[in-house]
């Protein structure tokens, strides 16, 4: 997991313990940040190739 997804979930649980976010938005936050986070490589991969030139 990078780093910037390692920092929102700290945030999250931050908010979370302190009670801003509900259990549903805390839910909802935190698979975002890891199906972000998951997409990130294969999706710099695939238009990383598109610009490389031989």
């Amino acid at each position: 997991m990078n780093t910037r997804g390692l920092m929102e979930l700290i945030a999250l649980n931050i908010g979370y313990d302190m009670g801003i976010l509900s259990q549903r938005i805390f839910t909802m936050l935190v698979i975002m940040a890891l199906v972000t986070t998951v997409m990130t490589g294969p999706l710099v991969a695939f238009f990383g190739k598109e610009q490389r030139m031989p």
